[in-house]
């Protein structure tokens, strides 16, 4: 049997061990109480948001909406040379002052067509197309002289060559054809013109 003094060793020893596995699982429980606190201040992943998916057909529909609608093309009418005979009569009105104690053989000047040039009912040059002329010869007193003609139309913006005869009003003095003045001349040769039906 043991005696009091080592029983009492034994009761110490299992004492002694017992506290020592409490103090090992008091060391314990505040580490696994950080290591649940770490865990908990781990901020949770952002939420990523899904890429919309966009239907193929949707889309084709949606690019064909913001595309400009075509313009129609216009069809355009074949022009059609048309011939203006010799002799055809061209009035015009001069839009500047000739004078013969002034101009000189080689100036061009400007008028304006008075009425409309037509063939079989139809309209070749229209009424107010611009036409150039030249002054052929211009010659003071003694007797004075002053000789032009038409030499080009214009219609929509192409210049057309004619050639027509020339006029010569005559006079002793200075002669003067005032600006706004009507001219007639008569083609001098036939001439094609394209015109548009």
């Amino acid at each position: 049997m043991l005696n009091s003094q080592e029983r009492r060793k034994v009761w110490l020893a299992v004492v002694a061990s017992g506290f020592l596995t409490l103090a090992g699982c008091s060391n314990q429980a505040p580490k696994q109480s950080e290591a649940t606190e770490a865990t908990k201040k781990v901020e949770p992943a952002k939420q990523v948001e899904p890429v919309k998916k966009v239907e193929p057909a949707k889309q084709a529909r949606e690019a064909e909406a913001t595309k400009p609608l075509p313009t129609p093309k216009k069809a355009t009418p074949t022009a059609v040379p048309v011939t203006l005979p010799k002799g055809t009569s061209i009035s015009a009105t001069v839009t500047q002052t000739l004078a013969s104690n002034k101009n000189h053989a080689g100036d061009s000047f400007s008028a304006s067509l008075s009425t409309p040039v037509k063939v079989g009912g139809k309209i070749v040059i229209p009424k107010g197309a611009h036409v150039t002329g030249r002054v052929l010869a211009a010659k003071k007193k003694d007797p004075a002289e002053l000789t032009v003609a038409l030499v080009s139309v214009e219609i929509q913006g192409k210049s057309y060559a004619l050639k027509t005869n020339s006029i010569d009003p005559s006079g002793k003095k200075d002669i003067t054809v005032p600006a706004a003045s009507r001219l007639k001349f008569k083609l001098a040769k036939a001439v094609n013109i394209p015109v548009r039906g």
